[in-house]
This record gives structure tokens, sequence and C-alpha cells, in this order.
């Protein structure tokens, strides 16, 4: 059949698809590219209708928007997999644009691209279920690090505390003084014992709230030592602050040295007192201070060697912190101020 009377001669060349369709769907132009596309030849195509060529084109997407170009004369452009006679596949791009002659059809081959990007994409899930894989596996891994450390802090502190008990059963068969080491000994002994406790039971098994742990050393220090512990009050100004294990043991054993000789000491023969404790961080090392409202410390008044035995392990608890820790002036009680990385 002859060509349309169109100029469309140099439409051959291109690398694109380009074809003419009338409005009774007949081929009125192809060039070699689309001939190429669509399987077939130049001359196999030419005034011919789509329906002879593709059998079932018509129940298609692509012959849809094709019908919508030519009834509603707007210009279409979209993707669209096309499936030839013999089964096989590829994709396209076309623009659909409505012409005198019925309505012309640029298309460029797009399979190559699709299959890089469906490559891709599959790659892309692939890597998302390894993720996702290897994601499950760490969380069991740290759900079984986390039940093995819980039970190991748990055993450590029953370990401690049935040490606490068999120092409780010595207690009363030796002399006031053999009595006084005794307390002191098993009070640091459930600091220990308490620092583990409150390990596993915190959602951070590797630190704890500093605020938190400091209440509850101060209540277990007043019920095992004073009779009425609700007369004696704990005054807390303490920054955000978590500490790991090995910072903790070393800083509870030393708050614990301090709120005993406070309780033993500055507030003997009282009926009531009150320590403030403050904590800050500036910069890269923590400010402790810790005072008291008791009667103070007095080389005359028989403590001298329980205070320096308790200093000597006030100080070494500062050296573990990396810090160190300074008796301050003070009017009234004690003063002291810690500070450590």
């Amino acid at each position: 059949m002859k060509k349309a009377n169109l100029n469309l001669s140099v439409l051959d060349s291109l690398l694109e698809g380009f074809q003419v369709i009338g409005y009774d769907w007949r081929y009125l132009y192809v060039n070699a590219t689309v001939a190429v596309q669509g399987l077939s030849t130049v001359d196999g195509l030419l005034g011919k209708t789509m329906m002879e060529c593709y059998p079932g084109i018509e129940n298609t997407f692509l012959f849809g928007e094709l019908t919508k170009c030519m009834e509603q004369r707007i210009t279409l452009q979209f993707e669209n997999e096309f499936t030839y006679n013999n089964g096989t596949k590829n994709w396209f791009e076309l623009r659909i644009e409505p012409i005198p002659e019925g309505i012309f059809v640029l298309s460029t081959n797009i399979t190559n691209r699709k299959k890089a990007e469906e490559e891709l994409l599959q790659l892309q899930r692939d890597l998302e279920d390894k993720v996702q894989l290897r994601t499950a596996e760490l969380e069991k891994l740290n759900t079984e690090k986390d039940v093995i450390l819980k039970e190991m802090h748990h055993r450590v502190k029953n370990n401690l505390q049935i040490i606490s008990s068999l120092i409780r059963l010595q207690i009363d068969e030796g002399g006031d003084e053999f009595n006084s080491v005794l307390d002191k000994t098993q009070s640091r002994i459930e600091t220990i014992a308490s620092i583990h406790e409150s390990l596993y039971k915190h959602k951070d098994l590797a630190l704890i709230n500093v605020a938190d742990y400091w209440e509850k050393l101060f209540n277990d220090c007043l019920n095992s030592l004073v009779n009425e512990p609700a007369n004696f009050k704990l005054n807390l100004n303490i920054d955000k602050v978590e500490l790991p294990v090995d910072k903790m043991i070393p800083l509870g054993l030393l708050i614990n040295e301090l709120i005993t000789n406070s309780v033993l000491h500055g507030f003997k023969g009282r009926s009531q007192g009150a320590i403030h404790l403050s904590m800050r961080l500036m910069n890269d090392r923590y400010l402790l201070n810790y005072k008291d409202n008791g009667v103070g410390f007095n080389d005359a008044n028989g403590q001298e060697r329980e205070y320096h035995f308790g200093h000597f392990l006030i100080e070494g608890f500062a050296d573990q912190l990396g810090g160190t820790i300074q008796k301050k002036p003070s009017e009234t009680g004690v003063h002291f101020e810690l500070e450590f990385t």
C-alpha cells in the first residue's frame, strides 16, 4: 500500500518508533524501528489494522489509551508492557498525539531499563530481607544476653546477701567493737548487692540511675541503723545521670561510708538529722557534694581510729573512680567534695 500523504521520510531513520494510525485503526505509516519493535516488517504492517496484526489487542490497556486519544483528541504519555503473539513481552515508553489523519505514536523500547530497575528492586528486597533477618538474629542474641546478665546480677546479689546473712549470724557473739565492724562490713556487702539488684531490674543492664539509687541506699542504711528512719531526711539535687557498674560500685561504697558515719557518729544521740547530696556534670567531670547537719568530727570524741579507717576507705574508693575527695570547712556537720571523671 502507498504511504499516507505525509512528508514522513525523515522519520525512517529514527531510533524511536514512529507510526501513524488512521481512524479505522489501519497503519498509515510505520518506520523501520516500529517494525523491529513489533517483531514484524514495514510491509507486514502497512495497510492492515492493528487487530489483524495483533489479535486481541482491542482488549488491552494499550488499545484503551489509543482509543481515548483518538476520540477525545488528547495527548497521552505512559509506559506499557506489550505482549506479542508468541507470548514474549517488551516494555515501551509511549507518547500518543492526535493528528488530522488519526493519531501518531512515538515509542521507545525501555525493556532493558525495566529489567535493570527490577533487578535493582530485587536487590533492594533481598538486602531488606537480609537486614531483617540479621536484625532478628541480633535482637534474639541481645535478648539472650539480657537474660544472662539479669540472671548473673541476680545471682551475685543473692550470693552477697548470703554472705551478709552469715555475718549477721556472727553479730552479738562478740563485743561492741567487733559487732560494729561486722555491721559496717555487712552494710558494704549489701551496698554492692543493691547495685546488682538495681542493674537486673533496670531496663538498661549497663547503667544505673544515680538519683534513684541514692534514695534506696539511704533508706537501707537508716532501716538498719536507727529506730525511727522517718525522722532522717535525704535532700537530693542531682543532674540526670546514669553510671556504669564499674563506677557505681566504688561510688556507692563511698557514699555508704559517708552515710554510715553520719548516722552512727554525726547523728549519735539525736532523734533526727538531714543529709544533703548534690551531683553535677561539669565539662567531662562529675562534682559531688555531701553534707550533713550532725555534730561534725572531733578528734577528741573517741572516733579517731574509726574515722581514719573510714577515710582510708573513702580515699581508696575515690582513687578507683579516678578522682579526689576533700573535707571542706563547715559551720555545722561535715562537708565532703568529690570530683571524678
